[in-house]
């Protein structure tokens, strides 16, 4: 139903071979950079705790836990806001998703509830209480079917189409859900990830952003993320995430790297592009390969930047246009009430009293 996958396109040829080439050159480096600082500074092992494969923290008082079987895959999302309402997919980065339940973007989940939104935010393979999955599993292709296969159990269909929102690495899956699946999609908003077609050029996410190549490596880089070796300092964002969590993130990752769209292709519905305020080359870019874009720049693309809920509220809602033109309309009252209460007062004497019922009725 509305699917095109046939603007997936594997990258082949020399092109393949180069960063097969590269991949390898570059993972060795990497490596070699990485025994070196163990060497110089020492190497202490960090201890990991046994903690619970799947760990959910989210308040319940947003909304309800959910589990749905799809393709024989167990994804977990929270449910918010009434079902007969239009669905509203969030898709989080990986591999930590609990920056979507901050209390900064929990407001925008309520304020979309309220206004009759049927808010869906789902844990992607490996991260939170979704299954994980290999390499395979988790390529643009699959991933795209299982997400569209999901949209669709949950009521979706080119008569009522769905919202979609992505962060990172889900805003990398919905780029190419909008390609594929445009006719289930109204409307779509992608924070911090720039077009797949972009990968090499601007990494996908954050953490990927000093070793894009080396991750295709097998095994190494889940492992020394979980420990931090490939953090820019000590106190980076992702000293704390655990290993099991790499999984699901790298993978997802290592497989958009062989994947892009075919150049002609573009997203027809309308898209919210947002970026921080030194991405404004990769947002026009990835905006050449949208039919209707609106971009706009935050100090700090994620759930938690404070000026992110009124630009989100403004694409899905209109609630700053809603305020925007009502304060326009009593600004041009007033003048115009000012301009008439200075005609009177200027040349009243002229003025029958039927003149005067006829500019009242025109204000």
């Amino acid at each position: 139903m509305g699917a095109n996958h046939e603007v997936l396109q594997v990258v082949s040829g020399w092109l393949a071979v180069e960063l097969v080439l590269k991949c390898i050159f570059a993972g060795l480096w990497q490596i070699m950079q990485i025994a070196v600082k163990r060497l110089w500074k020492g190497h202490r092992r960090k201890s990991s705790k046994n903690s619970a494969p799947v760990e959910l923290s989210v308040d319940s008082s947003i909304g309800t836990h959910c589990y749905i079987k799809i393709m024989g895959v167990k994804y977990h999302y929270v449910e918010t806001g009434p079902k007969s309402g239009q669905l509203v997919l969030i898709l989080g980065d990986a591999p930590d998703a609990g920056h979507l339940w901050c209390p900064n973007w929990c407001n925008v989940v309520r304020r979309l509830a309220e206004s009759g939104y049927h808010v869906i935010t789902l844990d992607l393979r490996g991260t939170g209480g979704s299954e994980g999955g290999c390499r395979n599993d988790l390529s643009p292709p699959r991933a795209v079917e299982e997400l569209s296969t999901l949209v669709k159990a949950l009521g979706v269909s080119e008569r009522r189409p769905a919202v979609i929102i992505g962060f990172g690495i889900g805003g990398m899956l919905t780029w190419y859900l909008v390609h594929c699946y445009s006719k289930l999609i109204s409307k779509f908003a992608v924070i911090g990830a720039p077009h797949p077609n972009l990968y090499w050029q601007y990494p996908p996410t954050a953490f990927c952003q000093k070793a894009l190549h080396f991750i295709q490596w097998p095994c190494l880089p889940e492992k020394w993320l979980a420990e931090g070796e490939l953090q820019e300092n000590e106190e980076g964002r992702w000293t704390s995430s655990r290993a099991c969590d790499w999984t699901g993130a790298l993978n997802y990752i290592r497989g958009a790297a062989w994947w892009q769209i075919k150049p002609s292709s573009r997203a027809f519905p309308p898209a919210l592009l947002v970026g921080s305020r030194g991405e404004a080359a990769q947002l026009v870019s990835s905006a050449q390969h949208c039919a209707c874009s609106t971009l706009r720049l935050v100090e700090n693309p994620t759930p938690e930047d404070p000026d992110l809920p009124a630009v989100m509220l403004e694409f899905l809602v209109g609630e700053s246009s809603l305020r925007q033109d009502q304060a326009t309309g009593q600004y041009v009252g007033l003048v115009f009430n000012h301009l008439k209460d200075l005609m009177y007062s200027v040349l009243g004497v002229s003025f029958s009293r039927n003149d005067k019922r006829m500019i009242d009725f025109i204000s």
